[in-house]
């Protein structure tokens, strides 16, 4: 399972039984305050889902360097690894959200459309990348 965190809402993406093709799943609307409300959201989607690995977007500036969304994703990192018996890993996601919003203009998605799932699929966008350093794909 794959998180691209927001300010307001998270994607959720998993991957098919065999960890080789990566889909979004759904948008997460959340208090940024309340991240125990979305890490029990999150729980559930890794029980319905059987998810053996968390993976949450780090969002590194392009030097590198981490500023407030990356120490976002180092906390919800902290709380789901107290939470559940599973890995959660950080992973680079720069360039993600263009890549999708790419992907979904060349597609002639509409602009509410567009928004509705554009987290969702950066976070798919996110794994398949995952997963295809893990020699996956």
């Amino acid at each position: 399972m794959a998180l691209d965190l927001g300010t307001k809402s998270c994607g959720v993406a998993v991957s098919d039984p065999t960890g080789t093709l990566a889909r979004g799943l759904k948008n997460l609307h959340f208090d940024q305050l309340v991240y125990d409300t979305l890490s029990e959201t999150i729980k559930t989607l890794v029980d319905s889902q059987r998810v053996e690995e968390i993976v949450i977007g780090y969002p590194l500036t392009l030097a590198g360097e981490v500023k407030t969304q990356a120490k976002q994703a180092k906390r919800l990192q902290k709380i789901l690894r107290q939470k559940m018996d599973l890995n959660v890993v950080l992973f680079d996601e720069r360039f993600t959200t263009k890549m999708a919003s790419y992907y979904m203009d060349s597609a002639g998605l509409s602009k509410k459309r567009k928004a509705q799932d554009i987290d969702q699929f950066s976070a798919a966008i996110l794994l398949q990348d995952y997963l295809a350093t893990k020699g996956k794909v």
